[in-house]
């Protein structure tokens, strides 16, 4: 909550002016309910500032005015294709070693892993394919990334599901 004079929110603990009259920093504090009712200040709640998502734009606040500027697009699409390539190399990265492996032993690597390196390799590729495509800053937030679970992380996700369901028919 804050002080208001016809829809200006008052500096607490600064000198301000309203109506060619000069009010020192401690006033809003000092003064009682009725001088303030007086000048027309009202204390009331502050206004809900809605910010646009600041990974796309700039927001700046002026007398309660919330003002979202876009960023440069080239700018967007460079970082979020960057990002999309990072997160790509990542998820490879944890099973590169199977690939090694394969190249200096001839063993094969499993299909379930196989399908995974090529399900990111795909994604990766259909968002840069999205970015690359977007002409707006509203384009550009459409796009969503849909990374493939690894084949680990999935058999141990399905193992503890099946504890739960396991469990809740122990119950019953």
């Amino acid at each position: 909550m804050s002080y208001y004079h016809d829809n200006k929110k008052l500096p607490l603990d600064r000198a301000f002016t309203l109506n060619d009259t000069s009010f020192p920093a401690n006033w809003l504090r000092l003064a009682g309910a009725e001088d303030k009712a007086a000048q027309g200040i009202e204390w009331r709640d502050d206004p809900a500032l809605k910010f646009k998502n600041e990974k796309f734009y700039y927001n700046t606040v002026q007398d309660g005015v919330v003002t979202s500027t876009p960023k440069d697009l080239d700018m967007l699409k460079r970082g979020m294709l960057a990002q999309a390539n990072q997160a790509a190399h990542s998820m490879l990265a944890s099973s590169d070693w199977m690939i090694v492996k394969q190249a200096e032993v001839s063993t094969g690597i499993a299909a379930e892993w196989s399908e995974h390196r090529s399900a990111i390799r795909t994604e990766a590729n259909r968002q840069g394919g999205q970015i690359g495509e977007a002409t707006s800053i509203e384009s550009l937030m459409a796009i969503t990334a849909n990374w493939p679970e690894d084949p680990d992380s999935k058999l141990e996700r399905e193992r503890r599901e099946a504890e739960a369901e396991a469990a809740k028919l122990e119950e019953n």
